[in-house]
């Protein structure tokens, strides 16, 4: 008995590591999608995968967010941030993951409608490209995901990143797993998210 729920919670855990859904990742941005019609993961690992998208009305919303032009990448990164947690308030209904908890539950018997760092990280990826797709990204381009942790170290995670195009060029994760549905990400340095940063330990 001791033995099965080990190997239950390695298995929960497991699904930011590892997961089918790491290949779609990868090659997210070759995907042709738009604002109407897109897929976006869900159930842990991308169990689930949906397609889904936003009508006219509400991607002017998101496009409104973008109306005064920011001046620099600082500023846009506020703005990624704003413009994710709103595709989010509008995809949740759509998909059930409007009752997306933070984080990911160690031991959940129903992660159905609930997203580990694999999804975020996929539905970030998307996110963002619509944005830069319709040219309202314009100091950054899309990264790869990004992986840190082995268990050894830290557990595995895994979050959607940005690139500086001028300037620092700084490399910049956007990571949406920290917290529940519909709340802005956080969007730091690649460098100090691969040693293990964390809202919490700001």
């Amino acid at each position: 008995m001791r033995l099965s729920i080990v190997l239950f919670i390695v298995l929960i855990l497991s699904s930011c590591s590892s997961s089918p859904a790491t290949g779609l990742l990868k090659q997210h941005h070759n995907d042709i999608i738009i604002s109407q019609d897109f897929g976006i993961c869900k159930g842990y690992g991308c169990r689930y995968y949906l397609k889904t998208g936003l009508d006219q009305q509400e991607w002017q919303q998101i496009v409104d967010i973008f109306t005064v032009p920011p001046e620099n990448a600082a500023q846009e990164r506020l703005l990624i941030k704003k413009a994710i947690g709103l595709f989010e308030r509008f995809i949740g209904p759509k998909t059930g993951t409007d009752s997306d908890d933070p984080g990911a539950q160690i031991i959940s018997f129903s992660t159905r409608d609930q997203m580990d760092c694999i999804d975020e990280a996929f539905n970030s990826t998307t996110y963002l490209y619509l944005l830069r797709k319709a040219g309202l990204i314009r100091f950054h381009s899309l990264g790869q995901p990004l992986h840190r942790g082995n268990y050894i170290d830290r557990w595995p995670h895994n979050s959607a990143t940005i690139h500086e195009i001028s300037g620092d060029k700084e490399h910049y994760v956007v990571d949406s797993w920290f917290h529940a549905n519909g709340q802005e990400p956080e969007i730091v340095p690649a460098s100090l998210w691969s040693g293990g940063w964390s809202p919490e330990g700001k």
